[in-house]
């Protein structure tokens, strides 16, 4: 389906132009010093967000990548808000689509060039907890009818490329969710990025830390990763595991060194979280907005 097709003559063009941040990053990387990527004011603000968590923000990059207990902990707990997006019709064999991410009890987020419509959504829904055990079994996944009728709100893939669509019944005590974080300081570039997906339509996968943030403009945050055809609509992470971009596509190329590597691209959470803050919606949509806005762990 054309309308579905992901934008990227779009990203190519965008990366096109950011052969500066590739040379300023892969200095960063060379010389173990974030100075060399970003500027002050950015320092500032990331060194701000950090000490919200306690933390410092690590100079030299690069050379120590062990990290405490707790990036794993986080990251399992976070993994639950993430699924599989279907097709669910009657008597049809389930058709992956890509991934979406739960922002509340009610809401998932994913790309709009995965669920572009809400005709289209009445018939789609998710699949959490679609993976396989500790023993390397399957699970049973949970899935979870949309109903777009109770919240349905889209941005065109030429624009942030996102949809936010209500679930059929809201998730239990026991499944998690993202919230949208508006602030901006939630990564520098040279910093790892983390990635929860399905890709291919697969069980969930966690490509974590051997990503790496290199440009940005001010609807998009572009990286290095490991991402496939269905991990469209997948969240993007920094270690503290706050939701930075909602990824959206890749291709194919060179970098700035000749190596062959896929350029990533994600729409910047600040930015979707601004949009759904200016949407007209009705009170009762906005009090399911609100619950995804609020601060919490999830730029």
């Amino acid at each position: 389906m054309a309308g579905r097709d992901v934008p990227r003559d779009e990203i190519r063009q965008r990366w096109e132009k950011s052969t500066g941040d590739e040379l300023s990053v892969a200095a960063a990387l060379r010389e173990r010093n974030l100075d060399l990527a970003n500027t002050q004011p950015e320092i500032d603000q990331r060194r701000e967000r950090l000490s919200t968590y306690n933390l410092e923000l690590e100079v030299m990059v690069d050379g120590d990548d062990s990290v405490w207990l707790s990036f794993l902990s986080r990251a399992l707990i976070t993994s639950r808000s993430v699924g599989r997006v279907v097709t669910l019709l009657p008597r049809e064999p389930i058709t992956a689509e890509g991934t979406g991410v739960m922002i509340s009890r009610r809401l998932l987020l994913t790309n709009n060039h995965v669920v572009p419509d809400s005709d289209l959504a009445a018939s789609m829904g998710v699949q959490l907890g679609y993976d396989y055990d500790d023993e390397g079994d399957p699970l049973v996944s949970t899935d979870y009818q949309f109903a777009p009728e109770i919240f349905f709100f889209t941005v065109p893939k030429e624009d942030l490329d996102f949809t936010v669509v209500a679930i059929a019944e809201p998730l239990g005590e026991d499944r998690g969710f993202v919230r949208l974080i508006e602030q901006q300081g939630k990564i520098l570039k040279a910093e790892p990025m983390n990635v929860i997906h399905h890709p291919a339509g697969e069980r969930k996968k966690l490509s974590i830390r051997d990503n790496r943030l290199v440009s940005e403009d001010d609807q998009w945050l572009r990286y290095t990763s490991d991402t496939r055809r269905g991990s469209s609509g997948a969240p993007v992470f920094n270690d503290q595991w706050e939701m930075v971009a909602l990824h959206h596509g890749g291709v194919e190329a060179r970098d700035v060194q000749g190596r062959e590597v896929s350029w990533n691209e994600g729409a910047r959470v600040s930015r979707i979280a601004r949009k759904l803050q200016d949407a007209e919606l009705s009170p009762e949509q906005r009090d399911l907005v609100n619950e995804a806005l609020s601060e919490g762990a999830g730029e």
